[in-house]
């Protein structure tokens, strides 16, 4: 394969598909907070993709995680809700499903936190950041530089965002959001501790846990 890439071949590439019914789940949490009229914060990430995807799932749900517990004895002022999806390599079924089951919640939610691909990952590194506002880019931004975490691009205002935010911005609710880069995505090699830097994951960790209580407190 190399060498045909080296010679730039023409190849021909035949795949025997089969499908094969199956059944996946969103998995959701909350965090009551203590004026239940306070419209919630909502934190979301992906918890499908393709083959073992350590790097590109990895990064996002151990935030998911660490802030669930981070957040737990806080006790915030505003509800927290968590969802990590199914189907995001189906074009973002899973929270499709779930903002459907909850029309008004995308609009009426103080704010949406999603963990995006790649968050930490070792290879190719680099962080994209999306957000729906002056005011949501700036709190991400100013986070991640507090904790010396590069930002190697921004997505212009209004452009729709990749991944589970773009169905956050289309129904127009308020959003912050991550993505990463690697060299391994959407490949089989992307498996195993060297794929993910557990450093930067934490520091991802530590400034997301900031930046959500800020906006879970008013």
């Amino acid at each position: 394969m190399d060498e045909c890439a080296h010679n730039r071949s023409e190849i021909v590439v035949v795949a025997h598909i089969r499908k094969t019914a199956a059944e996946a789940f969103n998995v959701n949490g909350a965090i009551a907070g203590s004026d239940k009229s306070l419209a919630p914060l909502v934190i979301m990430t992906p918890r499908s993709g393709w083959w073992t995807c350590a790097s590109e799932r990895g990064g996002g749900i151990a935030c998911w995680i660490e802030l669930m517990r981070a957040l737990s004895p806080a006790k915030p002022a505003r509800p927290i809700l968590f969802v990590a999806s199914s189907g995001h390599e189906l074009g973002q079924l899973g929270i499709e499903i779930y903002a459907e089951r909850r029309p008004k919640l995308i609009p009426e939610a103080r704010a949406w936190i999603h963990f995006g691909a790649n968050i930490g990952a070792a290879q190719d590194a680099g962080n994209i950041i999306q957000a729906s506002d002056d005011d949501m880019e700036n709190l991400l931004a100013n986070a991640m530089a507090r904790s010396g975490v590069t930002i190697d691009r921004r997505i212009p205002r209004g452009t729709v965002p990749g991944g589970e935010a773009g169905v956050i911005h289309r129904s127009g609710g308020r959003y912050m959001s991550v993505i990463g880069r690697s060299a391994l995505f959407h490949n089989p090699a992307d498996r195993g501790p060297r794929a993910v830097d557990v450093a930067v994951v934490a520091k991802f960790a530590a400034l997301f846990t900031e930046v959500a209580k800020k906006l879970a407190s008013a």
